[in-house]
């Protein structure tokens, strides 16, 4: 038993003097605080980017991202229904208001009312970003841009031509992700 500690400590003793005679060695340094910060930006940017996609596939097409028996599914098809809807009567009247208007007689104001604007997840809670984009991108509606007012006690419904209309920077970085992400 002797004879194998003696071979198991010189054959140690070996590779500690390789070791030893290989000069260099690499050390492990801990990351500076800017690249901690680096590495955690890039990773929040990794999440975003993540739940933006998700979110938008879901709104591109909620029966089948969701199951065509999902009662979520059904209120988000709804709701792009009832935003396509009042798409289309505001566009319908703007073409009217072109053909029939003269300087006297034309259309001053527009009010469509939607069930949308009492929905808090859209006049709130950011998620109306995601009902533009599948109404702009999947539905091709790009000459108004739809929005939230407020008006007396809640929010309206309101369009603007697109020309006109100006994301805040954190809808426009969803617009543009998801614009290259499913359209480019």
């Amino acid at each position: 038993m002797d004879q194998k500690l003696t071979d198991a400590i010189n054959l140690f003793s070996k590779k500690f003097s390789r070791f030893k005679k290989s000069g260099k060695t690499d050390r492990v340094t801990e990351p500076t605080a800017g690249q901690r910060l680096q590495q955690q930006i890039r990773e929040s940017g990794e999440r975003f980017k993540m739940s933006v996609v998700q979110t938008y596939k879901i709104y591109r097409s909620p029966f089948e991202a969701l199951g065509k028996d999902s009662s979520r599914a059904q209120s988000i098809d709804r709701d792009e229904q009832l935003l396509l809807k009042a798409y289309e009567l505001y566009a319908g009247i703007q073409d009217l208001a072109k053909e029939k208007s003269d300087e006297q007689t034309f259309v001053s104001q527009v009010e469509i009312k939607s069930p949308l604007a009492q929905k808090a997840s859209y006049t709130d809670g950011g998620q109306f970003i995601y009902l533009m984009m599948w109404l702009y991108f999947e539905k091709n509606c790009q000459a108004y841009m739809p929005f939230f007012e407020e008006a007396g006690e809640g929010e309206r419904l309101n369009f603007c031509p697109a020309g006109n209309f100006e994301f805040d920077n954190h809808d426009r970085e969803i617009f543009e992700l998801v614009k290259t992400e499913f359209y480019s």
